[in-house]
């Protein structure tokens, strides 16, 4: 059992990248191509011209084009974000730093996080809005719909030419098609890092099945041995043979996260995969009732706690922290559920087969953006250029050394707490570092992964390693979908409909509710999709993955 030496880490800054990140789960709608596009255009050349004129001759390290900071002249810019938990964005370490060093302020306008998309949106509509919007919550969606609109300009063009550390990374990563909006540009900055598992882990308790001889299932049959074992044989010893759940689910991390096993590489956000070089919508495909089975079973069973479609996410750490009762789960680190203290009696379950694991691409898009009220964008892709190299990323992801972390005798990096900063890593992130709920503009660097320190951070050194292990050898579903405009529009209803129904179908099969089986029931359920016409969402997916390859 690890020593803990901290009571609470927050770990929405990589929970996130398995939601935004993934292929093939956001629609986008497109622009239609209009004149104020292609004004806007013209509008960032002017901008950078100006930009090369204003900083002509000023001193420091270079950034990008002809551009140096610090500036010889203060720059003033404002800006619209979320808050780092608590913390102003300009409150920060990371961000006070950022200012000085380039010799630019910039005014923000910080937002608590459950309140930044209806501000956010409420304040675009208006017309009063600032040049910067940072951690702002953006989708590939809303980039492309305000892009359209000419309030948000393209940066592509600014990047390559601006942005010498991002273009080197995405170059090399070939990620330009992941921040790419359906009308060719690009709106945003993105937060890159590790691509890992899209879909929330699954992780099962090691030391359970230590305590019964068993061995890490590599199929669905033996994990529901495995799971059958743990409810029979008092797995957790304490001489209670009924206390145990073997596996946890709830309706908010639900049952379908176990299809990240099967042997195709599922998207979750379109339920689709590639087989056999295919699009294929797996819940209108036979290989969905082996899931539909599986779930059933293990219901029937008593394997699945019974209020498995029903109880909220909340529940399932009140639960997992009352005793040593759960067998398996999903969650994005096992300690959320179970605590610290116990987060290492559970592995990441091993993918049953090499290259099929769901992975996100590594990129989440919309961290910055930038409004036709900018006088001068390129100055400021080339300021945020700085933290798309590794010195930068670490500035942005662990703040300064000596003041939020050090470097200890091994070499490897660990924060430095009751210092000014807090007393406890999550008060450090959110007030010296760019972390946060919401994804910022940089790069995790590579010493963040390599190099942390398991003394002053087990858990996250723990999850590092378990996330790494089970995205070996998986891939990224889906090339990127970019949906047109009409297109999008009409998923937003199909969707939504029949991913409700999906839900009550598995549910009232996997419960037996009035007698429902699913020999009994799976002509009627394919004829009500396709009265959902769940053909022509179909249809919009395989145009779009089409276009896409």
């Amino acid at each position: 059992m690890k020593v803990k030496k901290v009571a609470t880490l927050l770990m929405a800054v990589v929970m996130t990248m398995s939601v935004m990140a993934g292929c093939g789960s956001d629609p986008a709608p497109s622009s239609s191509g209009n004149d104020s596009q292609g004004g806007q255009e013209e509008s960032s050349k002017e901008g950078a011209d100006a930009g090369e004129e204003n900083n002509e001759g000023n001193g420091g390290a270079a950034a990008g084009d002809s551009i140096t900071f610090p500036l010889a002249e203060t720059m003033e810019f404002t800006c619209f974000s979320g808050l780092n938990g608590e913390n102003a964005l300009e409150n920060t370490l990371t961000m006070q730093v950022m200012m000085e060093d380039a010799n630019i302020h910039v005014s923000f306008d910080n937002v608590l996080t459950s309140e930044m998309t209806e501000k956010r949106n409420l304040i675009l509509a208006s017309g009063e809005y600032p040049e910067l919007f940072i951690k702002a919550g953006f989708g590939i969606g809303d980039l492309t719909k305000y892009g359209g609109q000419g309030i948000l300009i393209p940066l592509e063009d600014l990047i390559r030419q601006y942005a010498p550390n991002l273009t080197a990374v995405l170059d090399e990563r070939d990620a330009w098609q992941y921040m790419t909006s359906a009308d060719g540009h690009i709106y945003s900055l993105p937060e890159i890092g590790r691509q890992e598992g899209a879909i929330t882990t699954y992780w099962l308790n090691k030391r359970w099945m230590d305590n019964l001889g068993l061995k890490e299932p590599t199929s669905f049959d033996e994990l529901y041995d495995v799971l059958k074992a743990f409810k029979e044989q008092d797995a957790n010893g304490n001489g209670d043979p009924d206390d145990e759940i073997p596996w946890f689910a709830n309706a908010g991390v639900t049952v379908f996260n176990i299809l990240a096993y099967e042997d195709y590489a599922y998207d979750q956000g379109t339920r689709c995969a590639v087989i056999d070089g295919n699009l294929t919508y797996i819940p209108t495909d036979d290989r969905f009732k082996n899931f539909i089975e599986f779930v059933t079973k293990c219901y029937a069973d008593g394997l699945l706690n019974q209020d498995c479609f029903t109880v909220a996410h909340d529940q399932q750490g009140a639960i997992g922290q009352t005793g040593d009762v759960l067998g398996s789960f999903f969650d994005a680190g096992a300690f959320l559920t179970v605590g610290r203290d116990n987060d290492d009696d559970y592995i990441a379950l091993t993918p049953f087969q090499k290259g099929s694991y769901p992975l996100n691409t590594g990129i989440t898009p919309g961290t910055l953006a930038i409004t036709d009220k900018c006088e001068n964008p390129e100055v400021v892709i080339a300021w945020f250029d700085r933290l798309y190299s590794q010195e930068g990323g670490m500035l942005a992801w662990l703040g300064v050394e000596g003041k939020t972390y050090q470097i200890n005798d091994e070499g490897d990096w660990e924060w430095i707490l009751d210092g000014d900063y807090g007393s406890e890593i999550a008060d450090v992130r959110a007030s010296a570092t760019m972390q946060g709920a919401i994804n910022h503009p940089s790069i995790i660097p590579d010493f963040w992964y390599s190099n942390m320190s398991a003394a002053i951070d087990p858990d996250e050194v723990y999850l590092n390693g378990e996330r790494l292990k089970i995205a070996e050898g998986g891939k990224v579903p889906l090339p990127m979908m970019r949906y047109e405009e009409a297109d999008n529009a009409e998923l937003a209803t199909l969707k939504t409909d029949i991913d409700s129904y999906i839900t009550t179908y598995v549910a009232q099969v996997a419960t037996g509710e009035g007698g429902m089986t699913l020999e009994g029931s799976w002509d009627e359920y394919i004829e009500t999709m396709k009265a959902m016409n769940v053909d022509r969402m179909i249809e919009i997916y395989q145009k779009t993955y089409d276009a896409g390859k």
